[in-house]
């Protein structure tokens, strides 16, 4: 090693790491006692290794390793006082695509636009009408629901000896075509449980009763391809715009005899019912971080399963971990969504009055044995 790259050697805890532990083993007494050639067999293996160091080495390395983790730990402290903290979660758009909106240069243009990018998002009001692809509307109806899963070990061990554990007892309704519904109840009431049943979401368990789709018996592989679900966790690709996320979902879950120019136009029509067409050059980012808001990527997951063109959609807790205004924003493009004639079926839990009364229709869930009811 050239003489000029030796100091490398000293700046790294690494090596006074090595130094501590092949000093504090190979010159210890049992080491010491072999000898080959009148050289002690620990020396010898040191000396091999190229760390030949004195006893006192010891020392100098646990002093070494001390100095590094105190000047590590200042170091990134004082990074933390200098670094900025994290701004709110906004919306990021690329510079081409601002210089394309701003139609001059970008320059000259970015303090004007800035302010239209940070701005509230003002939402229009309900819009009716079809979308570009033909969907038929159906209705879905369901009586005498019974779910039943395997009874936890837990309880049996308080007591409870049924094999099974009925989680709906005998659940009757139907959703309609345009309708918003919303089935609501209390924490444990059954609300995401009858939502994942209606859907075909549980794969475990015994489900029972009689549920219709437009009339015929559901067949789970034909209902699949129409309908969606909108789980309550957002999760996106962070690296992608809101466009591309949309299109890319439309590429994947459409059927090939839709051609790319009707393809394109759905994915548009998607993004202007929901509401995400002034944010569709954005950066999806990540949560909490950089990119989207809250409200938007709950917009962004509506989006997403619309664009599969289902006859039927569920959500689960659409304004779930929203504020009043945001919850508001989710709510306009909910029902946007219905304004299509799509069978909307949403979950809702402790909601405010305004999200309320955007419902036409809501069932509520009561834990057995009160009955359900829809008004």
């Amino acid at each position: 090693m050239p003489n000029w790259l030796k100091w490398g050697f000293w700046l790294s805890p690494l090596s006074y790491g090595e130094i501590g532990l092949t000093g504090n083993e190979f010159l210890a007494q049992r080491w010491l006692e072999i000898k080959i050639s009148g050289v002690a067999l620990g020396r010898r293996i040191l000396m091999d290794q190229g760390l030949d160091f004195s006893s006192y080495f010891y020392w100098i390395s646990i002093g070494a390793l001390l100095g590094f983790t105190l000047l590590f730990n200042v170091g990134f402290a004082i990074g933390l006082t200098i670094k900025k903290v994290p701004g709110t979660s906004r919306a990021i758009i690329s510079r081409n695509k601002l210089t394309r909106f701003d139609g001059g240069d970008q320059d000259n243009n970015m303090e004007n636009m800035m302010p239209k990018l940070q701005a509230e998002t003002v939402l229009s009001p309900n819009r009716t009408g079809r979308m570009v692809l033909p969907f038929m509307p159906l209705i879905i109806s369901f009586q005498d629901v019974n779910y039943y899963v395997d009874t936890p070990a837990e309880m049996r061990e308080h007591g409870y000896m049924e094999k099974k554990l009925q989680l709906l007892h005998n659940i009757t309704g139907a959703f309609q075509p345009g309708v918003l519904s919303a089935l609501m109840g209390v924490t444990g009431a059954g609300k995401t449980t009858l939502l994942d049943v209606l859907s075909g979401r549980k794969t475990g368990g015994v489900i029972e009763g009689d549920v219709r789709i437009g009339g015929y018996p559901k067949i789970q592989q034909t209902f699949a391809r129409i309908s969606g679900y909108c789980e309550q966790t957002d999760v996106h690709s962070p690296q992608i715009t809101v466009g591309e996320s949309v299109a890319y979902s439309a590429w994947l879950r459409l059927p090939p005899e839709v051609d790319a120019k009707a393809r394109n136009d759905f994915v548009n029509e998607v993004l202007e019912t929901i509401e995400l067409n002034e944010i569709r050059d954005s950066l999806v980012g990540i949560p909490w971080v950089n990119g989207l808001s809250t409200e938007q990527r709950k917009r962004l997951t509506i989006a997403v399963e619309l664009v599969s063109n289902p006859s039927i959609i569920f959500m689960d807790e659409p304004t779930s971990g929203l504020d009043a205004r945001a919850a508001a924003i989710v709510m306009c493009a909910v029902k946007n969504v219905a304004d299509t004639g799509q069978t909307v079926v949403c979950t809702i839990h402790q909601p405010s009055i305004d999200i309320f009364e955007a419902f036409d229709e809501v069932t509520t869930l009561h834990i057995y044995p009160s009955p359900g009811f829809s008004f």
